[in-house]
C-alpha cells in the first residue's frame, strides 16, 4: 500500500463491509444481535490489510487471527447498533468535508483520489461508509462515555519519573528537498519530486534537480534539527517514519517539504514543565482507551453474539 494510503488504514479498518471480488461462495459467520457477519465481510477487510492479496477460504479458516477480525467486527457492529439506538447519524456534508481536508493535506484532486483507491481495489463509496462509521464510532464514544478525565499534576510527575527516558530531547539529522511557496507550480512540482523518490530515484539526485534550498548543491544534508525546533508539520510527519525513509510532501506556510530521516540521537532529558502537556495528552488518551475497552466490553455481555467458525 502507498504511504498516501497508510492514513486511510485506520479508517477502512473500521468498517462493516459487504461484499468482495472473488468466486467464493459465502456463509454466515458470525451473529450479532439482529446482524450478521459474513465470509465475504472479513473477505474484504483481509483484501484491504494485505493490499490486494487474496488467500483461499480454507487459509482464513485455519488463520488464528481470523477470531480477531472477527471480534474487530463484531466490536463496530456493536458501536454502529448503538448510533441507531441513540439517534446518531453523520451528514454527508460532513463526510465530504472530512476529505476535502484529506485531499488538502496529501496535495491530491478528487479524480486523483479515485485512481488511487481503485488502485488499491476500494470503491470510492466503500471508502465513504468507513469514514463515516469512524465518526459514528467518536460519537458514541463521547456520548457514554465521560470525556473528562480529571489528571493532577502530581499524577503527571509520577508518570514523568517512572517514564523519563521517553522525553529525551531527540535530534533529527534530515536531507530535505524544498519547493518554495512562491511558485506557481510549487505544488505539482513537489509531487513530481515525490513521484520520482516513489520509482526509486536516490534522494539526493532528486535534490539536485527540484530542491530550492541551497543543501541540495552538497547532498540535501541539512545536519543535525532538535525534534522541538520544528515546525508542527514536519514533526507530524517525521514521527511516522524510520531512518532511511522520507515523507510524504508537507506543506507549510514556505512552501512544500520532503524530509528523509538519516538518523535519530537522544540527548538530554526534558524538564517536566515542557513535557508536561503531552503527558497529559498521553494519560488522558490511555484512560479513554481504558474506558473504550469496558464499554465494549459491557456491549458484548448484555449483546447475543454466536460466532459459527
Amino acid at each position: 500500500m502507498s504511504k498516501l494510503y497508510g492514513i486511510f488504514l485506520v479508517i477502512l479498518s473500521l468498517m462493516l463491509p459487504a461484499g468482495i471480488q472473488g468466486e467464493v461462495v459465502d456463509r454466515i459467520i458470525a451473529i450479532v444481535n439482529d446482524d450478521i457477519i459474513t465470509l465475504k465481510d472479513v473477505e474484504r477487510y483481509v483484501h484491504v490489510e494485505k493490499q490486494g492479496k487474496y488467500t483461499s477460504v480454507n487459509e482464513y479458516l485455519r488463520n488464528l487471527e481470523l477470531k480477531e477480525k472477527i471480534d474487530i467486527f463484531i466490536n463496530d457492529m456493536l458501536i454502529k447498533q448503538q448510533a441507531k439506538k441513540l439517534k446518531i447519524d453523520v451528514s454527508d456534508r460532513e463526510i465530504e468535508g472530512i476529505i476535502e481536508n484529506i485531499k488538502k493535506q496529501n496535495l491530491i484532486t478528487e479524480t486523483e483520489l479515485k485512481e488511487q483507491l481503485k488502485k488499491e481495489n476500494i470503491t470510492y463509496k466503500d471508502f465513504r461508509d468507513g469514514i463515516k462509521i469512524n465518526i459514528l464510532r467518536s460519537r458514541v464514544l463521547a456520548r457514554v462515555i465521560s470525556p473528562e478525565v480529571k489528571i493532577t499534576d502530581d499524577d503527571l510527575k509520577e508518570y514523568y519519573d517512572k517514564h523519563l527516558n521517553e522525553y529525551r530531547e531527540e535530534e533529527y539529522r534530515l536531507k530535505q528537498i524544498f519547493v518554495s511557496g512562491q511558485r506557481q507550480d510549487g505544488a505539482q512540482r513537489a509531487m513530481a519530486a515525490y513521484k520520482l523518490l516513489s520509482e526509486g530515484k536516490p534522494f539526493e539526485d532528486v535534490a539536485a534537480e527540484w530542491s530550492d534550498d541551497p543543501s541540495a548543491k552538497t547532498g540535501a544534508d541539512i545536519g543535525y534539527v532538535k525534534k522541538e525546533d520544528l515546525m508542527p508539520q514536519l514533526k507530524q510527519s517525521l514521527s511516522q517514519v524510520k531512518p532511511g525513509s522520507y515523507t510524504q510532501v508537507i506543506q507549510t506556510p514556505y512552501g512544500f517539504n520532503i524530509l528523509k530521516l538519516v538518523d535519530v540521537k537522544k540527548s538530554d532529558t526534558l524538564p517536566f514543565d515542557a513535557a508536561k502537556d503531552a503527558i497529559r495528552g498521553k494519560v488522558i488518551f490511555d484512560e479513554s482507551e481504558k474506558r473504550y475497552k469496558e464499554y465494549i466490553g459491557k456491549l458484548r455481555k448484555s449483546s447475543y453474539i454466536e460466532v459459527k467458525i
